[in-house]
């Protein structure tokens, strides 16, 4: 473990963490956070609020900046704290789409974890463990919700009740005020909360927290500040408790939506980036999950469990910069991954071409170029394989297709 100064200066380094360049770290589960797309389209788009926002002179103006020095990516792998951390949607029978699993697949994968003794965690004992220093049980896990279904309360949370396990429930309570269909209604979010659930904040109504191409900062920071506050308003009334963690909506993230979230008050903030999470709190803002989709398998989910990170540093461009135009070269500095590690590769779409490997003052890189990709978020991974099968992941994203300042 680290020195308690280094600890100290790494809190330092995430209380910081903010608002200067914006873009994505996209997750690397593009097509769930597609298929959640696709379902917020059916949500009605004027419903009225139940909760008034507060006014702005209750929270702070000034979004933290970011110091020269701070970085995305690890301070060190030395130390790395694992924390798997699997993203649901629908646990149903009939339900029948990507972000979908049956109830038997879930239950085979509670029994795993059972099995192999894994011990569930909330958010809140996350920000417990990262700001007080407060012990992880052994393996700990986290199985998080998002949406807030009705699927998650009457399939979900009964088989595990009968495991032993609890949850993290992020919840969007527009749809769930409005008493819209296919979602839980108040007095079950009450419930969960009650038998030891964590509830927590996915925005008001499911809106992306980055700023487009063409959206003025005061604008976006305004909309932004509403759909968080207005969350947090209903979280707090219906489970008397302030929220302390967000998940970003479609797994769109910046450093400038950090520094939001960090001025409204959250402690942690949850991605779709794949692999598995380090639960110390360099990273507290960028928490990585696996998102669970129909085509899950119990082999598969093992795999996942097991994972591991990629030592990869000096990502560049790097990690929550916003790229002028649609072409760049991303570069990663590979010199630290062990001989073990095999098969690496860096995607990010078709329009990513070739990786290929160069040496430059004794240390080794992994290139690829990304040509005349679309404007948004590009999800970039680099995966790799251990010979003990084990795999191992780095994740981030660019937000390609910027204008010049």
């Amino acid at each position: 473990m680290r020195s308690t100064s280094r600890y100290a200066r790494t809190l330092c380094a995430v209380a910081i963490l903010t608002a200067v360049v914006a873009v994505a770290l996209s997750g690397c589960g593009r097509k769930a956070a597609e298929a959640e797309a696709n379902h917020s389209k059916s949500l009605p788009h004027s419903i009225s609020s139940s909760a008034s926002a507060p006014s702005s002179s209750t929270i702070s103006t000034a979004l933290p900046r970011i110091a020269a020095t701070d970085t995305l990516e690890p301070v060190s792998y030395v130390g790395f704290e694992p924390l798997p951390c699997f993203t649901y949607h629908h646990v149903d029978p009939k339900i029948t789409n990507d972000i979908t699993i049956k109830p038997a697949t879930f239950e085979a994968e509670l029994k795993m974890l059972k099995s192999l003794g894994y011990h569930s965690i909330t958010a809140r004992q996350l920000v417990d463990h990262q700001t007080l220093g407060t012990p992880l049980p052994d393996k700990p896990v986290m199985l998080t919700f998002d949406d807030g279904w009705r699927n998650q309360y009457t399939h979900a949370w009964p088989l595990m009740k009968k495991y032993g396990f609890t949850g993290t429930f992020f919840i969007n309570p527009q749809p769930i005020s409005a008493h819209y269909k296919g979602y839980m209604t108040r007095d079950m979010i009450s419930a969960l909360a009650k038998a030891g659930n964590d509830i927590e904040s996915h925005t008001w109504r499911h809106l992306r927290l980055t700023r487009t191409n063409t959206e003025q900062t005061a604008s976006f920071q305004k909309r932004s500040r509403s759909q968080l506050t207005q969350a947090n308003d209903w979280i707090r009334k219906v489970v008397g408790q302030q929220p302390v963690a967000l998940c970003y909506p479609y797994g769109y993230y910046d450093l400038e939506t950090i520094g939001l979230a960090q001025a409204v008050g959250y402690k942690v903030a949850f991605t779709v980036d794949e692999g598995v999470a380090d639960a110390r709190p360099w990273d507290a803002f960028a928490m990585k999950r696996f998102t669970i989709s129909s085509a899950e398998t119990t082999d598969s989910f093992r795999r996942r469990l097991l994972s591991g990170p990629l030592p990869v540093t000096n990502i560049q461009p790097p990690p929550g910069s916003r790229v002028i135009g649609v072409d760049t070269t991303v570069t990663v500095d590979i010199t630290d991954v062990p001989s073990t590690i095999s098969g690496i590769r860096l995607r990010s779409g078709p329009s990513m071409k070739a990786m290929h490997v160069v040496e430059r003052n004794g240390r080794k890189y992994a290139e690829a170029v990304i040509h005349k990709s679309k404007r948004g978020f590009r999800p970039i991974s680099m995966t790799g394989t251990g010979q003990d099968g084990r795999r191992y992941y780095s994740c981030w994203g660019l937000e390609m297709g910027d204008k010049a300042q």
